[in-house]
């Protein structure tokens, strides 16, 4: 029986060689991104504004706000002049803010994956109140757990995940609305506790000041909303 030889023939080694070659090539044309594709990295931002109101979608319902110097992980292109992100602060969260509210370039991981629009089901019960763009008309009332921070003016929340049941208020801010004044509410939070409104008082001031859009207790509302 003949020995097989173990040395390759001069063709198949160069051919190998050339192989190993276009592989190195194709390697060293691919920016490292920390272990991330390029088209799927993130930039990381900071909040610059006052706050800045969070989406489900570009221009679409507020389900939450970023503050000043939150960090947010912004990635893709912007939509309808929003951007979607990994948004820090209390919420931890991938939502749609404002493209203007942050700035920065430092590169980050992606951690959101594909851009979403979240469905009206995973942070409201079912209750929408007023058209396309605003909420309805309603006389705020001292029902149970209606806090007040002067004995009058209602306590409200930047944010309160409405998605999330429970739901978990942050943010607490000192509101425009006495009890006894209208407000415009949008929805209802998922677990039916907390109510998002728009105090027109605030004006067109949004990401100055104080905010117009948050959510107050579903107490400080009729039972029966319009």
């Amino acid at each position: 029986m003949r020995n097989r030889s173990t040395t390759r023939s001069p063709h198949r080694a160069a051919l190998t060689a050339a192989l190993a070659a276009a592989a190195a090539a194709v390697g060293l044309a691919l920016p490292y991104t920390g272990g991330v594709p390029a088209a799927q990295a993130a930039v990381r931002k900071h909040v610059d504004s006052d706050y800045t109101l969070l989406r489900r979608s570009p221009a679409s319902y507020v389900i939450g706000t970023a503050y000043r110097g939150w960090t947010v992980d912004i990635q893709g292109d912007p939509q309808g002049g929003y951007r979607w992100g990994h948004i820090y602060g209390d919420l931890n969260s991938c939502l749609w803010i404002y493209d203007g509210a942050a700035s920065g370039d430092e590169a980050h991981a992606n951690e959101c994956g594909d851009p979403v629009t979240m469905p009206t089901s995973e942070f409201t019960n079912g209750q929408i109140g007023g058209g396309t763009s605003d909420g309805a008309t309603v006389t705020t009332v001292a029902g149970s757990g209606c806090a007040t921070y002067d004995g009058s003016h209602i306590t409200g929340y930047g944010n309160v995940r409405p998605w999330a049941v429970p739901t978990a208020p942050s943010a607490p801010l000192n509101t425009q609305v006495a009890i006894g004044q209208t407000v415009l509410w949008r929805y209802v939070s998922r677990d039916g506790r907390y109510v998002m409104v728009r105090d027109p008082r605030g004006g067109s001031t949004d990401g100055v000041g104080l905010q117009s859009w948050y959510f107050v207790p579903r107490g400080c509302l009729p039972t029966t909303l319009p």
